[in-house]
């Protein structure tokens, strides 16, 4: 088989060509995917917990967590472990808040900035002497 100096010549230049595209062709890194942030609570909660290395949620029958965001202000009552549920703030939250948690009494314990974006929000706080 006879190959004129022409073609032969065209399929050579072919070939080196796409091989120097290929070896000088640039990989992008890998875009990132975008993490999903996955929501697993519909409304806003606030846990009281110790301000100790163990973290123990305080015993909190009676006491109430107030937030408030100018003239607004809402209330919710902790259960017994420690925990109060915003039945009226959707999840994420979309505003920061200040929060204020009163004991049975009435008596302020601790006074916090709570930024948005959140489900959860733990005071670690102690309790005054």
């Amino acid at each position: 088989m006879m190959f004129s100096k022409k073609s032969l010549t065209k399929k050579v230049v072919k070939k080196a060509a796409v091989k120097a595209v290929k070896k000088s062709a640039v990989k992008k890194p890998a875009a990132r995917k975008k993490r999903r942030i996955r929501q697993t609570l519909e409304r806003f909660h606030v846990i009281a917990v110790q301000q100790t290395t163990t973290n123990l949620p305080y015993d909190t029958p009676g006491w109430t967590a107030t937030l408030t965001r100018g003239t607004i202000t809402l209330t919710a009552e902790f259960d017994d472990f420690g925990v109060a549920r915003f039945n009226n703030i959707p999840t994420l939250t979309t505003v920061g808040y200040t929060l204020r948690i009163f004991d049975e009494a009435n008596n302020q314990l601790t006074q916090k900035s709570v930024p948005s974006g959140l489900e959860v929000y733990v005071a670690r706080f102690n309790l005054p002497t």
